[in-house]
């Protein structure tokens, strides 16, 4: 998989209130931008103390339909200037409402002690006492091009003395890193796969048929979204179709292939393909079919802290790393 195919895209409501969040948009998060999701922090900001928080998605684009297994995100980057950020995996709808209350955020750190080959304890400080946690996977780098992933004891794999974590892994490292606050140690988001998929087909017809075994629902990565789906029958063979939040997506008939274009993201691309081959039976008036289908993205909210009396700095930034296998 191409890195041209990992992408961030904002949520439908990007503000500093309770509504913060939601779907997915179709903005794209553009790399390398000042103020690219964020905007500056105000000195009134910075004099009382805040936290603001951001959803983003991480989509899989690839064209050929290709899964992105073990794909995972984590703080690359941490900011140079006196606040700092967390992650944590959200949902598809949920808001800063519901985020405000989520535990166990997840951010980087750097190594405070020399890591030598299979150690199972690591120390690193960070910038207040959380960011990584019993369970999790971290990830160490350093600046030379070492880098591994290793995870947390589930139980009793960290403890803290005030910023400083004292990690115990259930692996040992396979190579040795320095004390350096440019060898850093992340708290990694595990997104599992991430590819278009349909589910949850149902008629509710008499005497009706589709055959979904041979004939399956079609999606793809770049135009599918996360939607439920009424077809409903019109006549014997034409029908209407309409997504519990994407609306109306046109009409179809049971002669013909039906590939409604998703506008949004460039021609040929649909939310979905239904075969004229897959009908059969007598449909009705008024018969339906529902079926869900489910984007290729997974919602994480990104939140940055910025404590009282935080000193100002001209250009601050904080990175994210993307990684995806395709399969």
């Amino acid at each position: 998989m191409e890195g041209v195919d990992l992408v961030l895209y904002k949520s439908v409501t990007v503000s500093d209130g309770d509504t913060n969040g939601g779907r997915m948009s179709y903005n794209l998060i553009s790399s390398n931008v000042l103020n690219n999701l964020f905007a500056n922090v105000t000195q009134s900001e910075r004099t009382a103390g805040a936290t603001k928080y951001r959803k983003v998605f991480f989509k899989n684009k690839n064209a050929s339909n290709e899964t992105g297994t073990n794909s995972r995100i984590w703080i690359s980057l941490r900011s140079l200037g006196g606040d700092y950020f967390r992650l944590k995996a959200g949902t598809d709808t949920d808001t800063q409402a519901e985020a405000d209350d989520y535990t166990g955020w997840l951010g980087t750190g750097y190594l405070s002690q020399t890591l030598s080959i299979d150690s199972t304890t690591i120390t690193a400080v960070f910038d207040n006492a959380d960011g990584v946690y019993n369970g999790s996977i971290i990830r160490l780098c350093d600046n030379s091009g070492g880098e591994e992933f290793l995870t947390v004891k589930s139980s009793e794999g960290v403890s803290w003395n005030g910023n400083t974590a004292t990690i115990i892994t259930t692996s040992g490292a396979r190579g040795t890193y320095p004390a350096s606050q440019n060898c850093l140690v992340s708290g990694v988001i595990d997104l599992g796969s991430i590819v278009a998929a349909t589910s949850d087909w149902t008629e509710n017809s008499a005497s009706g048929t589709y055959d979904e075994s041979n004939y399956p629902v079609e999606v793809n990565n770049i135009g599918t979204v996360d939607d439920t789906w009424t077809i409903t029958f019109t006549s014997n063979t034409t029908f209407t179709v309409a997504g519990a939040n994407t609306g109306s997506v046109g009409s179809g008939s049971t002669a013909s292939d039906f590939q409604p274009i998703n506008p949004s993201v460039g021609t040929g691309n649909y939310y979905f393909a239904i075969s004229a081959s897959g009908w059969g039976g007598t449909w009705a008036i008024g018969d339906t079919v529902t079926f869900t289908t489910s984007h290729s993205a997974a919602a994480v909210w990104i939140k940055e802290v910025i404590p009282a009396l935080t000193g100002a700095l001209t250009s601050n930034r904080m990175n994210l790393k993307l990684y995806a296998e395709g399969a």
